[in-house]
């Protein structure tokens, strides 16, 4: 079961549409996969965010109301919720400071399940995030974490995503 479950990469969109953090949750690649680079990572982040920015700005609010998330941390409004494609989904989590996380995972006949386990997981990463982040009065908005505190704070999501 674990297997159908797996997680690949975990990524942080920040607020402008920069890679604020990337992580490599499986090491294992079968022998037609690459493994994926950090360019390709950036450029994967950055035309996300511009798809997901389109999507809000060309469905008309009469058509989808925004509501919030009863956590009222994270908004649901038009934004991208939900990517799939023939081997992957992409389960995404915008918050209400603009940031996005996103988890790549396969997909599997359990699409709806893992995507809420994946939704579930994010907003406990989400706290962590601001604890690693937002916390620290070093810390600027949009700044990459210091090599010790990325350690630990890498080591924690793989932990949450790896279920």
């Amino acid at each position: 079961m674990k297997k159908d479950r797996q997680n690949y990469y975990f990524i942080v969109v920040n607020k402008t549409g920069g890679l604020q953090f990337f992580s490599q949750l499986k090491e294992q690649y079968r022998e037609d996969q690459d493994k994926i680079t950090t360019n390709q990572v950036l450029q994967a982040s950055s035309i996300f965010y511009a798809i997901d920015h389109l999507t809000q700005t060309i469905i008309p609010d009469a058509i989808y109301k925004v509501e919030q998330d009863k956590d009222k941390d994270f908004e649901r409004d038009n934004a991208i919720d939900l990517l799939i494609t023939e081997n992957y989904m992409v389960s995404t989590l915008k918050t209400l400071t603009g940031l996005r996380f996103l988890v790549i995972s396969n997909k599997n006949l359990e699409v709806p399940k893992k995507h809420e386990d994946n939704i579930q997981k994010m907003r406990q990463i989400y706290r962590l995030y601001t604890d690693y982040f937002s916390k620290d009065p070093f810390q600027s908005d949009d700044q990459p974490l210091g090599e010790k505190k990325r350690a630990q704070f890498d080591r924690d999501v793989r932990e949450l995503l790896d279920f």
